[in-house]
């Protein structure tokens, strides 16, 4: 079947083809041209009557030109052009040997050589120069022929021989010369045609197929050409283009547009560049990059030679970059860059409208216990969700922007008071503060919000921000999940801490921060067993500062970590420096040989991957004796993790390390979890101690915090003793340790080491204060007979 369906078609084309070439024979023969030999039979005998032709019968001669016109015309209808091969010899051999039959028939032979060339001149017109090289052979060939036909006498001659010859040979030379330069500028020729008939093929190419559209555009704003590729393109057909150009230009481009046009017309040969918008035949809109040169002045163009090149998806791509870098990736909202853009934008209206503008500032309240307990991803969702309900608690026209981490921004413009922008603030205020579900755990999320309010929009932007900034720094001092409105007295507080809290990362590089230390003292024999290692910072321009005025920044960031591990280097060094026995009798309770150091531990450092790793690297770093040290955590710190917490200081008493429990009674105070830890010391908090010789509910709960204590064989440490009378009830109750300024405020290093001196020989502030404690009252035995 294969073979039947594509022999067909051939064998048809074949039989048709052949039918044709019969039929062009057969025209060829009756052509009327054909007659042409038998008008010039007169000429020919008048010729021979005048002896100008040789002396032949004359039918030979009518004979001739007839077989010349007969065979010439078969040839050219039978061979068609552009056929290669023996079709193309037998073309220009049938031209040579007729030419050459009349001219050596009429006795001028060679010297009618001309005729050769305008014979295969003609060839090579309709061949092309491929024809020429047959021709030169073929013209050699019969005037060759020729010459031995009137050698041998079979045809009469009018040359003398054998001069005749000598002409012949000149004439083939001559002939084969001619035709051979009309060959070789036809070649010439070919080549440079070849090359302007590729180079529009492949223009044709480039305009049929190619993505851009080319456009002829008259000066009338009428389009005389589009390339094909404006259905491709734009969905149109030729027909269509010239009906659609009237409103395919963008409404907001169209203006550009005409002026654009209408100043090319003056730039002749120019090529200037614009983007604009044209409608498809879908009516969506594209972008193109149009090219415009003006050729109006080119009479073969006489138009604005239009490139227009389609650019959709770049311009998506750079709205979609554009978008990217003005919002946040997360939520959608406009990012810090695009609020303060737009927060300009909206001051430079404000100054000119007259009307104020308000900025909020939210900080959402301990998120980062979201993210450290349940992941980033569910705080992720949590933003996300936020955001929603931001949006939601907003006017039409105000914007919410997320400016970084957990802080968001609102922008609210024409405001008619600032009562305005208090609702807004309270309304965001109650819709945080419902749960918000993610994955069916229900979470309550509190934000702290700053209000700054712009009168008359000559604030900065910067300024209005910060204003708000602070604000909201200010509603977190004052307990969260709250607003606050700027005031600049409330401010220059906050700005006075916010200050204090960058000095603090200077003064850990410039060794600004000290250490104190406060002695602790035995109740049982007056004498110092230990000292309690206390941060100070020397600040260059503040003096010295206690711990509350700059620690609680420090517990905000990783910076106590720093501090921590400042204060801890610290106490190793001094404890390996005070290589001293302990300040007692041989039966003191001391515990350990010499002064026992101790440092307070943050949570955070507490809960570092290896804290032991970096208790016993600084110790070791410092030479100091382990047995020397004594570890202090709160009861939160404790009893976060109680498992992990275990865990830690087994390994931390298993090195000689002491460890104490501070403020106790002010966390958890729970028994259960307490007897589980393997703590040797318990401090009990000073706001039990304060007023324990005037109140008899303190007296109670010291009493239970001291036998619960030794209960569990834990010492008891009383903090905050200022009276003597306050350490007399304590050791009645018989509390083991006491500390305080009944004895000594915190010491520098070197005070330290003097009042150690001073206790070993029983005179000093800190003997002359124990003397004065045990001499108050008189009271009975301490408990389990402890003195």
């Amino acid at each position: 079947m294969e073979g039947t369906g594509t022999g067909l078609p051939t064998q048809q084309a074949g039989s048709e083809a052949g039918d044709e070439g019969r039929r062009a024979a057969w025209r060829a023969v009756i052509n009327p041209a054909q007659a042409i030999p038998l008008l010039v039979a007169p000429l020919f005998a008048m010729g021979q009557r005048a002896g100008f032709i040789a002396d032949v019968p004359l039918w030979m001669l009518i004979g001739a030109l007839v077989f010349a016109q007969v065979t010439s015309s078969l040839a050219t209808a039978l061979v068609m052009p552009g056929s290669t091969g023996w079709k193309l010899w037998v073309r220009v051999g049938v031209m040579c040997i007729s030419i050459g039959g009349v001219c050596y028939l009429t006795g001028w032979g060679a010297t009618l050589a001309v005729g050769f060339v305008f014979g295969v001149a003609e060839c090579i017109r309709v061949e092309g120069s491929r024809a020429a090289r047959l021709g030169v052979l073929w013209t050699l060939a019969s005037i060759a022929f020729g010459e031995v036909a009137i050698s041998a006498g079979w045809i009469p001659t009018l040359l003398p021989q054998p001069e005749g010859h000598g002409l012949a040979v000149l004439a083939a030379i001559g002939a084969s010369l001619i035709i051979a330069l009309i060959g070789w500028t036809t070649a010439r020729k070919e080549q440079v045609e070849g090359k302007l008939r590729a180079s529009e093929e492949r223009f044709r190419a480039l305009v049929q197929h190619g993505s851009d559209v080319i456009m002829v555009i008259g000066v009338d704003g009428d389009v005389h050409y589009a390339s094909p590729s404006v259905l491709r393109t734009l969905g149109y057909e030729d027909h269509e283009v010239s009906d659609a150009a009237a409103g395919w230009v963008h409404p907001e481009d169209l203006e550009r547009a005409v002026e654009f046009f209408a100043a090319m017309i003056s730039r002749t040969g120019d090529v200037a560049w614009m983007d604009m918008r044209l409608r498809h035949a879908d009516q969506s809109w594209k972008w193109f990059e149009v090219g415009v040169t003006n050729r109006v002045s080119d009479p073969s163009v006489r138009g604005m030679v239009c490139n227009l090149h389609d650019i959709t998806e770049r311009k998506q791509f750079e709205n979609q970059l554009a978008h990217q870098a003005n919002h946040d990736e997360l939520t959608g909202l406009p990012n810090r860059a695009a609020f303060l853009e737009r927060l300009e934008r909206a001051l430079a209206r404000a100054r000119h409208d007259g009307l104020p503008i308000g900025v909020l500032f939210l900080d959402l309240d301990r998120f980062k216990l979201v993210n450290d307990s349940l992941g980033h991803d569910v705080g992720d969702r949590l933003l996300v969700e936020i955001a929603e309900r931001l949006l939601n608690c907003l006017r039409p026209g105000d914007v919410v922007a997320r400016f970084a981490g957990d802080e968001f921004t609102v922008l609210l413009e024409n405001l008619v008071s600032p009562e305005q922008a208090v609702t807004v603030a309270q309304r965001i205020t109650e819709s945080l503060n419902e749960a918000l579900s993610i994955d069916d755990r229900d979470l309550h999320v509190t934000t702290s919000i700053g209000i700054a309010i712009s009168s008359d929009g000559n604030d900065a932007a910067g300024d209005l921000l910060r204003q708000a900034d602070l604000a909201m720094y200010l509603a977190k001092q004052n307990g969260r999940s709250r607003w606050e409105m700027f005031d600049a007295i409330d401010a220059a507080d906050v700005v006075g801490r916010l200050e204090l809290e960058g000095d603090l990362w200077r003064a850990l590089e410039h060794d600004e921060l000290e250490v104190h230390f406060q002695p602790e003292v035995s109740l049982l024999t007056g004498r110092i067993v230990a000292v309690e290692a206390l941060v100070r910072w020397d600040h260059p321009t503040r003096g010295l500062l206690e711990p509350d005025a700059f620690v609680p920044f420090a517990e905000e960031s990783s910076l106590i970590v720093e501090v921590d591990r400042f204060v801890l280097r610290e106490a190793c060094r001094w404890a390996r420096t005070w290589n001293l026995p302990a300040t007692g009798d041989d039966d003191g309770d001391a515990g350990h040989d010499g002064v026992v150091v101790s440092v307070n531990i943050s949570p955070r450092f507490f809960r570092q991957p290896d804290t032991v790793g970096d208790l016993v690297a600084v110790a070791n770093d410092m030479g100091a004796d382990m047995r020397r040290l004594q570890i202090e955590i709160t009861e939160r710190t404790a009893l976060t993790d109680v498992d992990r917490t275990v865990e830690t200081l087994d390994r931390l008493r298993s090195l000689g390390v002491r460890v104490a429990i501070d403020d106790f009674g002010t966390g958890y105070s729970s028994l259960g979890y307490l007897k589980r830890l393997p703590v040797d010391v318990v401090k009990l908090d000073r706001t039990f101690v304060e007023c324990m010789d005037t109140h008899a509910s303190d007296v109670a709960i010291a009493q239970a915090v001291i036998t619960m204590g030794h209960a569990l064989g834990m010492e008891v440490t009383a903090e905050g003793v200022e009276r003597a009378e306050q350490a007399a009830r304590l050791r009645a109750l018989g509390c083991d340790r006491a500390m305080g300024w009944l004895w000594s405020p915190a010491l520098s290093p070197e005070q330290v080491e003097s009042v150690l001196l001073e206790g070993v020989r029983g005179t000093g502030p800190v003997a002359d204060a124990a003397n004065r404690a045990a001499t108050v009252i008189a009271f009975p035995p301490a408990v389990d007979g402890r003195r």
